[in-house]
């Protein structure tokens, strides 16, 4: 099996070539613009370049590892993705941590929104407007394509891009995010934004995708419109409008596309109402603060939706181990929806952090009787274990998870926190390395696996285990430096 990186590797060389007289002297016949299939760039190549991207953004950038907040984002992408163009459905998201207003899709199937995107989309509709198109930025393979015209028009972008990308991933530091800032202000004007032809494409293709899945077509734009309305105040326009600029015609376009569209889908649902106020309340510096706020506006009814903000109080109450305000925010709102699930992992975790900890254990298990294998109700099991002090039953739950959620490096972290208080010093070593590995951390990854095939002893058959991750690792390590 080809280890990751080999045709990373190969594709770099191909267009860091870009830079040379020969290579903008050859006779390579390029595809027409609108050909979304072939070219210079291959899907699986796009697909490699993309997990090292994905690795280096999580080494630079904070996410958010709420469970909740992407088991939402993940089962959105996956319903609009099945009504999308997309043929390759190796899909990775990741939520980051800022209020910024920004999404954006990377070559390789990573489709990544800021927490700003949540708070700035009013409706699910609206937010699931912004991935729709996200989403056909993939299918039309947009980065692509934007390779394809940066070569055909001599341009070394492409080539300066992945090198200093490549770069940082491999361990270049400050010399690369210096050679990537340089490369990105000479050029941002004409290679990092798509072209307006390409934005049309998006929404169009992107409005569709969202009435297929469901969603009222006219809320694509409706966010554009919020997005106008408030770029309008500030100084420098959000990051998403910086790349994807929102005009009065582009606005117009989208409306009179809806409109062709029936208008029978949802809206909003409750379901991304919950997930929105969560990660407000995870992003609030003071939850006792943001509780007494949300408790005066359900007082005086300045509400716009009691359930959500009542919801939020709970949330921000257990925060601020406020319990019994918690749990009288939480009696009618579960009395209304008794099978909602954020509501039963709310209850749970209440019952935890105030003492009754084998009554949310048996209210999580009841849960998973229906819900099998659901993550977010599997975490927040491992979670009341660990509080319990049952260590090496959380680290049976979360050993479970990491085979379900190999890629998710939260789940690793998690796990080897356990380990390390379970006494499972050498499945602590092997989960650090799994973390630092997708965090784009190799040496860290390499170091671990080191310790772990020291302590594995006479047991041979892990010790072989072992020794194929770190060959793994270390080819993957050696690609990337070949690369630069």
């Amino acid at each position: 099996m080809k280890q990751p990186g080999f045709l990373l590797a190969a594709l770099l060389s191909g267009w860091l070539s870009l830079n040379s007289a020969e290579a903008q002297a050859s006779t390579v016949e390029l595809p027409s613009l609108g050909d979304t299939t072939s070219g210079i760039v291959s899907p699986q190549q796009e697909y490699e370049l993309g997990q090292t991207y994905l690795k280096y953004l999580r080494s630079r950038t904070r996410t958010i590892s709420d469970p909740q907040v992407k088991s939402y984002l993940e089962r959105l992408i996956y319903r609009l993705a099945e009504f999308s163009d997309i043929n390759d459905h190796r899909l990775s998201t990741m939520v980051i941590n800022s209020p910024n207003l920004n999404a954006f899709a990377a070559p390789g199937g990573i489709i990544g929104v800021n927490a700003g995107l949540f708070f700035h989309a009013d409706t699910e509709g609206q937010f699931a407007a912004v991935l729709a198109h996200e989403l056909a930025h993939l299918s039309q393979r947009h980065y692509a394509r934007n390779v394809e015209d940066a070569r055909n028009k001599r341009l070394p972008t492409a080539a300066a891009i992945l090198a200093s990308v490549i770069l940082m991933a491999a361990g270049g530091g400050d010399a690369g995010v210096a050679a990537l800032s340089t490369t990105v202000a000479g050029i941002q004007s004409s290679q990092l934004r798509f072209s307006r032809q390409f934005e049309r494409e998006a929404d169009n293709i992107g409005i569709v995708t969202l009435a297929k899945a469901g969603f009222d077509p006219q809320a694509m734009p409706e966010i554009f419109e919020n997005m106008n309305k408030s770029s309008r105040y500030q100084s420098r326009p959000p990051e998403f409008l910086l790349t994807h600029p929102v005009t009065d015609n582009r606005i117009a376009d989208s409306k009179a596309r809806a409109a062709q569209l029936p208008r029978k889908g949802r809206a909003d649902s409750l379901d991304y109402q919950f997930t929105r106020m969560r990660l407000l309340v995870l992003s609030a510096a003071d939850p006792a603060q943001y509780a007494r706020q949300l408790k005066k506006e359900l007082e005086t009814g300045h509400s716009s939706s009691p359930d959500v903000s009542g919801y939020g109080l709970v949330i921000a109450d257990i925060k601020s181990r406020n319990y019994s305000s918690a749990e009288k925010a939480l009696v009618p709102l579960l009395k209304k929806y008794p099978n909602n699930l954020s509501l039963v992992m709310a209850q749970a975790q209440l019952e935890s952090k105030s003492g009754r900890a084998r009554k949310a254990l048996r209210r999580i298990n009841k849960a998973l009787e229906i819900h099998i294998d659901y993550y977010p109700l599997l975490a927040e099991k491992a979670s009341i274990l660990t509080g319990m002090k049952k260590y090496q039953s959380a680290e049976k739950i979360l050993l479970k998870l990491s085979r379900q959620r190999p890629d998710d490096p939260d789940i690793w972290y998690d796990l080897a926190e356990v380990q390390g208080q379970a006494k499972d010093i050498l499945g602590l070593h092997q989960s650090r390395a799994e973390y630092y590995f997708l965090a784009g951390n190799l040496d860290d990854a390499i170091q671990h696996l080191e310790y772990a095939y020291e302590m594995a002893k006479e047991n041979y058959s892990l010790k072989a285990k072992i020794e194929s991750k770190l060959i793994e690792v270390r080819r993957y390590q050696d690609k990337l430096k070949k690369g630069q």
